[in-house]
């Protein structure tokens, strides 16, 4: 690799990309149904979904209103 592939990947400017929220969110979707069709409605399906809603919205705000 080169130092300058090295360098752009290896960076901290302190920003998150929006699409790891998208990713994430999606994910805990995923991993809510599963959890909930093995185990029915428990404490770790409604923790998942808090979770969920969660990266939903910070997806949707960093969209919408963009970081500052």
């Amino acid at each position: 690799m080169s130092n300058e592939l090295k360098l752009k990947f290896m960076t901290i400017d302190g920003e998150i990309p929006t699409s790891y929220f998208l990713i994430i969110s999606l994910g805990l979707t995923i991993l809510s149904y599963l959890v909930y069709k093995k185990n029915g409605k428990s404490l770790e399906v409604y923790f998942l979904s808090v979770l969920t809603i969660i990266f939903y919205l910070s997806y949707f705000i960093l969209i919408f209103v963009g970081p500052r």
